[in-house]
Formats: structure tokens, sequence, C-alpha cells
């Protein structure tokens, strides 16, 4: 299934992500040392709690990621500023990345909202698109249902976030299968993506 990981560099694709989160913005590469009661999409809580033990204070930002020749992706983040000053991140990956892109962003701070993600597609094309929205469209329903009941977690009705999430699956598995929107729909109905399921999907979302 679809995996984003660390940018290998910061190209101009990447550049226009910082300034869209963060005009003028300067990333860094960190390295990943998660301390041992740290969980995984837990980074608030995280450093929240190696700031009580440490010190220090905790710095909000952007984790930039990238899907290799779809999107590039930035996720409202918190590293440990230590004492001395130093970035560190503390947060375990969930793909076992041993470095983080990360820009700061000493504007925003996080009080429990939900922070949707800022996706920016690397080639026009209506699955990539949809595949954004479609995320989009999730983090609008869990906020519509409250704050976060933990890290990252919203409780959500079933009925509502459901379709959602096979929506981006399927999508998902389409772009990696590197189809497009003019090849056959992957649910095997020999018609075009644009005129079967992007068609219901682009009514759907609309």
């Amino acid at each position: 299934m679809f995996t984003t990981t660390t940018p290998a560099r910061i190209d101009p694709p990447m550049r226009r992500l910082i300034d869209t989160v963060t005009p003028g913005g300067q990333a860094r590469y960190l390295p990943v040392r998660p301390t041992p009661d740290a969980t995984v999409n837990g980074c608030f809580s995280n450093v929240r709690a190696k700031v009580a033990r440490d010190g220090g204070r905790r710095l909000c930002g952007w984790q930039l990621w990238e899907w290799p020749g779809v999107l590039v992706e930035a996720e409202f983040h918190a590293v440990w500023l230590s004492p001395g000053d130093e970035m560190v991140e503390i947060t375990p990956k969930p793909h076992g990345e041993d470095r983080i892109l990360f820009v700061p962003d000493e504007r925003r701070d996080y009080q429990g909202e939900v922070v949707d993600n800022v996706r920016i597609a690397l080639h026009d094309d209506q699955l990539v698109q949809h595949f954004i929205r479609v995320s989009r469209a999730i983090v609008q329903v869990q906020a519509r249902n409250g704050q976060p009941a933990g890290p990252g977690q919203v409780r959500v009705p079933a009925e509502q976030i459901a379709p959602l999430r096979q929506a981006q699956h399927f999508l998902g598995y389409a772009i990696d299968a590197r189809l497009r929107e003019h090849d056959p729909c992957p649910c095997g109905s020999g018609v075009r993506y644009r005129q079967c399921h992007g068609h219901e999907l682009e009514l759907a979302l609309a």
C-alpha cells in the first residue's frame, strides 16, 4: 500500500511545500532518537513527557514527507528543543525512518485540535487529486466529531468514516499500481477511471 517517506532532498516541489506552510522557513534533517516510552504518532504527548522529565520545551512545526512521483506532504508535528537549543526528534517512525525533514513554525502551537496535512500533487492527475481530496474529507469528518480521543485518534461513527477510508485505499492502490485517470478503472469495469469511479467520486466529493 502507498507509503510516504522522508524526502531525499529539498527539490523545487518540496521548497514550494515549505513556503506554503511556513513562508521563508528553513527545513532541517533531524536524526530520529526515540525515547523509550515514546509512541508512533504521539509526538505531542511524547514531547510533553520529555519536557516534564528533562526540561527544554516543545517546538511545533511541520514534518515533511514524500510519496515519490505522486505528492509531497507536510504533517503538523512537534520535536523536543533541549535546554541547549538542540532540535531532537524523539518520536519513532512508522516505517523505521532514521531521520526526518522538519521545518519549525514558531507561529503555531498544539491546542488539541485536528490539523490536516498539507499536500501538493507532483503531477496533474484526477486519481492523485481525488486521493488528496478524500484525505482532506477524512480529517473534516474527524474534526466535526470532536477533539482527539488520544494521540492522532478521534472517535468517529463507522458509517461516516468507512466509505472515505475505503475510497482512500482504493485510490492508493490504483496510484501505487501506476494507474492514471485515462487507464482502465481498477474496479475491473474496463472503462477508464475518469468515466467510471472517477466520475462517481467527483460527484460525491462535490
